[in-house]
């Protein structure tokens, strides 16, 4: 996959995640100011489920496809890469142990560190600067 093409599809993740999130805080408020009922829990239940699912789909894209690409690019050395990628991941499994906690200010914290995530990942990986198609050999690649 091209890295420009890598960018777009990540951030149309990112902007996905963001919009099951935003709609997750706004059910927590809901029920936190006591406007839910049991209804309004059930959705909130939903849409944590969704957002858990579609933060493993993305998890499953990313961890399979950025590490190729920072290699191929070479603009970062295998040790930096692996220890990038390493730390990467292991944010990943915190978000997503804080994904299956009950109460809303896990519910909240949880959101609040994917968000951070999700920002430090556009910054350090997800640059026009680092991603670049000029790097890469096109040899019948996407």
């Amino acid at each position: 996959m091209h890295p420009s093409k890598l960018l777009t599809e990540l951030t149309k993740q990112h902007d996905a995640l963001r919009a099951i999130m935003d709609r997750c805080e706004q059910l927590a408020d809901a029920l936190d100011e006591g406007r839910g009922d049991l209804e309004a829990a059930a959705q909130l239940t939903r849409e944590v489920a969704k957002l858990r699912l579609a933060f493993d789909a993305h998890n499953k894209f990313e961890e399979q496809l950025l590490r190729p690409v920072l290699r191929e690019i070479d603009a970062f050395g295998d040790v930096r890469i692996d220890r990038m990628i390493a730390d990467h991941v292991g944010e990943h499994h915190a978000v997503r142990e804080q994904l299956g906690e009950g109460p809303t200010a896990m519910l909240r914290s949880a959101i609040d560190n994917l968000r951070v995530h999700l920002q430090a990942e556009e910054r350090y990986f997800l640059s026009s600067k680092v991603l670049r198609d000029d790097l890469v050999s096109v040899e019948g690649g996407s």
